[in-house]
């Protein structure tokens, strides 16, 4: 931690010198969560089911961009968190410190992550998600050090990324965690790109994919094939296009084992979604996910499995979900939006109403609640209703 002190403490004394090529942006945050958890597994830790938990975050966010030379840029993306509340002192008290370890978890090969101060109250912490250099020549790219390889082509599951996938639970962290990693990219055509990335995480387990990017039939299409985790070789077909007005995008990806245990199995997972934007601006959005390895009975996982980093495979433990969404501005400066998802065989399912207000250029105030209905052991039926409230403050130089 100290030596990427003194190299970002070195990149801004440069960055003196040269004050056009050097960018920062970044944002301000608080949000207070207030958390019913009547319904939640938490008893099964020793916290009473009825009990209401609150807690806050205060986070800030700073990117740095340095351009030395037009064919080469330094980034590095900063956050400083600080976490705290019942919410966590409950958890911390029955776990032993469980609740802050999961928060400064980081899997990335080089550990970028600090806790300067934690109690069972709570904790707070450093990390740097992004520390990678970029070198463009022509028609050649290359991105070395810790990004976000992100290869999936639908916005909710995306079985073709096997480098950084997302929980789409997590809305609060819209940059999603970046890798350990080498990427090169070759423009081999106006629109075709080969693409090769190499990623090694903190158990020192490599994944390594390439993939062809390349339109037809005024379709973008991709292939892509490699290793995740040293655990399963991994083949994948994606695509983005539009049918009859509306985008119509897939993924699917078959996993095979490449370790003789039982728990490994082959899999495939594929998802489909449709989008459609009106003249107005209202917009529906559906996915389904399908699963070959999943069941069709109670697909319930726990409550911090919301928070886990996952995988492609980890997506559901059920056979098949489905999503959708409708949003619509009611003006400029105020959208709101529906999102579900539903088990169609454990019948549990997920609803996260929301608004967004733009309060002035810089400033948004962000309201949404994620509720969980179904049967106790259900996938959603353990989780309880959570309310958040985030106001932030964007800033560039």
């Amino acid at each position: 931690m100290k030596e990427l002190i003194t190299f970002f403490l070195i990149i801004t004394s440069l960055s003196l010198i040269a004050q056009k090529k050097f960018e920062v942006d970044g944002h301000i945050e608080g949000m207070p969560v207030y958390m019913a958890n009547n319904q939640s597994d938490l008893s099964a830790i020793g916290i009473p089911s009825d009990q209401i938990m609150t807690y806050t975050e205060l986070n800030n966010r700073i990117n740095l961009r340095w351009y030395p030379i037009n064919e080469l840029c330094f980034e590095a993306g900063i956050r400083n968190n600080f976490t705290f509340g019942n919410m966590l002192y409950q958890t911390n008290k029955v776990l032993d410190g469980a609740y802050n370890n999961l928060l400064v978890y980081d899997d990335g090969y080089v550990n970028l992550t600090k806790a300067w101060s934690e109690s069972n109250n709570g904790v707070f912490y450093t990390n740097i998600d992004r520390l990678f250099a970029t070198i463009e020549l022509g028609k050649f790219n290359a991105k070395i050090g810790r990004q976000r390889i992100n290869w999936g082509v639908n916005m909710v599951w995306q079985p073709n990324d096997i480098f950084n996938t997302f929980n789409y639970l997590n809305f609060n962290y819209p940059e999603r965690p970046g890798s350990d990693a080498v990427r090169v990219q070759y423009y081999t055509g106006y629109t075709s790109t080969l693409d090769m990335a190499y990623k090694i995480d903190h158990r020192k387990r490599s994944s390594y994919a390439a993939r062809y990017v390349f339109n037809q039939w005024n379709y973008d299409w991709q292939l892509m094939g490699g290793v995740m985790n040293q655990e399963y070789y991994v083949a994948g077909l994606g695509w983005a296009g539009s049918l009859k007005g509306a985008g119509f995008t897939g993924e699917a990806s078959y996993y095979s084992p490449m370790i003789s245990d039982t728990s490994f199995k082959e899999t495939l997972i594929a998802t489909v979604s449709f989008n459609y934007t009106f003249q107005k601006g209202l917009f529906l959005h559906g996915s389904v996910l399908y699963n070959s390895n999943g069941t069709t009975g109670k697909a319930g996982r726990g409550f911090f499995s919301m928070m886990d980093n996952i995988s492609a495979l980890d997506y559901t433990i059920s056979k098949a979900q489905v999503f959708a969404q409708v949003s619509y501005p009611l003006t400029p400066l105020i959208k709101i939006d529906m999102s579900g998802i539903i088990n169609p065989f454990d019948g549990s399912f997920y609803l996260g109403p929301s608004v967004d207000l733009s309060l002035t250029e810089d400033v948004s105030l962000y309201l949404i609640a994620q509720t969980f209905f179904g049967e106790s052991g259900s996938e959603y039926g353990d989780f309880g209703q959570m309310y958040f409230a985030r106001i932030s403050w964007a800033f560039s130089n």
